[in-house]
């Protein structure tokens, strides 16, 4: 597992927990930290609302969702469907508070790197925070 990996070489104590997104709710506890990398940006809007609200089933209260999605900001073409500030905030308007949204790359496959330009397919990194 890649992640594990990179986690390992940075000498970072994280645990990784592989699941179906959509089942959240069928995880019997809460963390203080979520990340999604890519996940998010794939989902078709029915299963965006069923998995934020299985991120505020796991999430702590406080504890916070790092996420990076492909961004609007990518030129039409090959690629997952393009996510707005807008509809992250959108889908995180209940219960939550987004703290930033900034403007990001995705690192490229190597078979695509050819794709893309400016260092990669450009993401949108945002921090949101678990209301109490």
């Amino acid at each position: 597992m890649e992640a594990r990996r990179k986690a390992d070489e940075l000498g970072v104590d994280a645990e990784f927990i592989q699941m179906d997104a959509l089942k959240l709710p069928c995880l019997d506890r809460q963390l203080d930290s979520v990340v999604d990398c890519g996940l998010f940006h794939v989902l078709s809007d029915a299963d965006r609302r069923a998995y934020v609200a299985g991120l505020a089933h796991v999430t702590k209260s406080n504890g916070k969702l790092f996420l990076m999605c492909f961004s609007d900001q990518e030129p039409e073409g090959p690629g997952p469907r393009r996510i707005s500030q807008n509809e992250i905030r959108d889908a995180f308007a209940d219960g939550w508070t987004v703290e930033s949204i900034t403007p990001s790359h995705f690192e490229p496959n190597p078979e695509s790197k050819d794709t893309f330009v400016d260092g990669g397919p450009k993401a949108w990194f945002a921090v949101i925070r678990r209301e109490s």
